[in-house]
């Protein structure tokens, strides 16, 4: 029976605790510090489950905040958009970082979902929290989450819009956080709906499996699907030695092959909107392309015989940078919050309430662009290399 009803998520968290630990090296120190953490879909995992942030300075009352699900790569900095997950008052802890604990109240990520996190303190002054100047893209990276450059805060009032000095920006742009997030991971379990979401060995392995219990001279053709479904389903993914590099290269091949599809396709509807073709008639077209060569074609490389079938500086300085030089990223038109809590003080900054605009260099082809540079690159170098060695060769016979 327990065949017929199988899980889809494990019902454990995994017992190493991972900390996500950031570089540090001791720019600023102010009252707050938001960024953007992205829960990655490189691995076949349900969820990951945020328990604690860490960070140092003088601290003093300090609150933990987490917006929903980010939306067209804007965060909301009104307060009414935010949630409230912790709040205590810690002593000073300059040298190491003090962990701020939310067990209670974890923040729970699904793959591909970006949500805020804003770390802010009341504590009068400006060596409250520790954080840095953005150096890179990515301010952490590994295979479950990604942290992104965010924004620092220069006012004593959680979300507050006028800074300590009473004019400008409350708001620091290109700001990383410093500090720790301790976090697990539930993963996934096998099933034939999430098998793209699997390893090419792990792919490979029920491909295998289901190929022998055809064959009846082999002892897996007395077993029904349902148990080969029970099996798989208990097996962890790196069983089979996937690893999540090698996982990570598979995602960016399919990319490249989706957006050389999508090049076809615009160039189709290029070619016969010159024709003159119907609307109508190019749309069903490229449905019909879509869901015949595209799908036909994924579920011929990755599908499983008899699965789809079934389920379809030295020291700490004060962070008093010029306004020019910590220009908003976004635009100041966009979006000013108009409800009654969140109306203007005076001495606000036009752009303090604006959404934050980030890069989520994940979803983007930024990392294959990268590569493929690098590429190009490199056969120049090889190629203006092989032209010196001619060049040379050709004076050395002459001379």
């Amino acid at each position: 029976m327990a065949a017929l009803t199988r899980a889809t998520k494990a019902n454990y968290v995994i017992h190493d605790r991972i900390e996500a630990e950031t570089t540090d090296r001791e720019d600023h120190t102010f009252c707050g510090i938001m960024f953007p953490v992205r829960c990655k879909d490189t691995l076949p995992i349900d969820h990951v489950v945020i328990n604690s942030v860490a960070v140092r300075g003088a601290l003093g009352p300090l609150t933990v905040w987490v917006t929903k699900e980010a939306v067209n790569g804007e965060i909301s900095m009104s307060k009414k958009h935010w949630t409230k997950v912790y709040e205590k008052t810690h002593k000073p802890s300059f040298a190491s970082y003090k962990e701020l604990e939310f067990a209670s109240n974890p923040v729970i990520m699904r793959p591909g979902q970006v949500r805020g996190m804003y770390i802010h303190s009341t504590l009068r002054g400006d060596e409250a929290i520790v954080y840095d100047n953005k150096q890179k893209q990515k301010t952490h990276d590994d295979s479950f989450i990604t942290i992104l450059p965010g924004r620092a805060h220069v006012s004593e009032r959680a979300f507050g819009s006028v800074p300590i000095w009473g004019w400008g920006s409350a708001w620091r742009d290109n700001r990383e956080f410093v500090g720790q997030i301790k976090y697990g991971a539930v993963y996934r379990l096998w099933n034939p709906s999430s098998n793209l979401s699997f390893g090419g060995n792990f792919r490979s392995a029920a491909r295998i499996l289901f190929l022998c219990q055809r064959r009846v001279e082999s002892p897996f053709s007395k077993l029904p699907d349902d148990c080969l479904f029970y099996i798989l389903n208990m097996m962890r993914w790196d069983w089979l030695d996937d690893t999540s590099c090698a996982m990570r290269r598979e995602q960016k091949r399919r990319r490249r092959l989706e957006r050389g599809r999508e090049q076809q396709l615009e160039q189709q509807r290029m070619v016969d909107a010159e024709r003159g073709a119907p609307a109508h008639a190019m749309e069903g077209d490229m449905e019909e392309d879509v869901s015949g060569e595209v799908v036909e074609e994924d579920r011929d490389t990755d599908a499983v015989l008899g699965v789809d079938d079934e389920e379809g500086d030295d020291g700490m300085d004060e962070d008093s940078s010029d306004d020019e030089e910590d220009a908003d990223s976004s635009d100041d038109d966009s979006g000013v919050e108009s409800a009654a809590s969140d109306e203007y003080a005076w001495g606000d900054h036009v752009s303090s309430r604006n959404q934050f605009v980030y890069q989520d260099y994940e979803s983007t082809d930024s990392d294959d662009d990268s590569e493929e540079e690098e590429e190009g690159v490199g056969r120049r170098r090889r190629f203006v290399m092989m032209r010196a060695r001619r060049s040379i060769h050709q004076f050395l016979r002459h001379h």
